[in-house]
Order: structure tokens, then C-alpha cells, then sequence
């Protein structure tokens, strides 16, 4: 399914195989893993391919919803956008994550990609509650889920890939 809401420049859908690529490309500069907090550097050859054929079994099992951005002016995935970490039930809630490649930084894209990404989880998996993380050197990622309406809570640490980093933490009740 490809949503999209009117005046946007993207479009959330699943990867698609033919992503792998451009995935690969986006995920091989240092500077994307070193902002996410959460991607391996150097990023793994066939890292890509081997991820999104992971997606469906995560689907499958209910514990992520994975999306490709995708650019609307050329049709390329210039990022991704997930909401892991699912409960389900009446109090269903997850963690957004998003990651763009560097040529798509503050463009808006993120923030665009993710009202999308919580319509879909409201209308689709009726959830509640998302939190979401940031690191506390990535200001632009706060920006991106302020604007999406989630509230700052108390910086935690957070241990990643990395290492431990401060993190600055938001949660946002749908």
C-alpha cells in the first residue's frame, strides 16, 4: 500500500527487493549510522538485501511495521521509517525510528514520512502510544518529532551498536 497525504513530497510503502541498492548506498555513509545510533559501521556487504528480506517475518509476527520513503519527484527510497518494539491489545504502543540518506537531510522529508507513518498506525494497527529517541548531537531528529507532536521526557542512556550515548527520549499518545 503507498500512502500519501496531499502537499507532500514522499510516500511510505514495504521494501521492495529492487531497494536493496539504493539501501545499501544510503547505509554505507558513516555519517547515517553515526546519527541513527543503530546501524552497523561500515554497514555489511549485502546488509541491505539480507534486512529487508527480513521485514516479512517481522510483519508477519507483529512485532515491527517497516516502511520505505520514498521521494515522490523520482520514485527512489531515500530512507526508512518503523515503528518496533509493537505490543498489541488495547494499549498497543511501539518506538518510531527513521533514518533518510544524507543527500535527503533537512528537507522534510522525515517529518513528512512520519505523519504518515502515524496515520498508519493509528488506522491501521490501532495503536496508542509511540516513544521515539534521538541522539542528544542529532538536533535535527528532536525537531522532526516535535513538529510530529511527541513530548520530551527525561534524557536517559541508552546503550546501541556504538556504544552508550546520551539520548534525549519523546513519547506521544495517538
Amino acid at each position: 500500500m503507498l500512502l500519501m497525504k496531499k502537499n507532500v513530497s514522499v510516500a511510505i510503502r514495504p521494501f521492495r527487493a529492487t531497494d536493496s541498492a539504493q539501501v545499501q548506498t544510503l547505509l554505507s555513509d558513516v555519517r547515517v549510522a553515526r546519527t541513527a545510533g543503530n546501524i552497523p559501521y561500515p554497514y555489511p556487504k549485502n546488509g541491505a538485501q539480507a534486512w529487508i528480506a527480513s521485514h516479512g517475518a517481522q510483519h508477519r509476527s507483529g512485532t515491527a511495521i517497516i516502511r520505505a520513503i520514498i521521494c515522490l519527484q523520482d520514485d527512489q527510497c531515500i530512507g526508512a521509517i518503523s515503528i518496533d518494539q509493537r505490543s498489541r491489545g488495547l494499549n498497543g504502543s511501539g518506538n518510531l525510528g527513521y533514518w533518510v540518506g544524507v543527500p535527503y537531510w533537512n528537507k522534510g522529508f522525515c517529518e513528512q514520512a512520519g505523519q504518515l507513518m502515524l496515520a498508519l498506525a493509528t488506522k491501521e494497527f490501532a495503536m496508542m502510544r509511540l516513544v521515539a529517541a534521538h541522539r542528544i548531537d542529532n538536533p535535527a531528529s528532536g525537531r522532526v518529532l516535535e513538529k510530529l507532536g511527541f513530548n520530551e521526557l527525561e534524557p536517559q542512556r541508552m546503550t546501541n551498536l556504538s556504544g552508550q550515548y546520551l539520548f534525549r527520549c519523546y513519547e506521544k499518545w495517538l
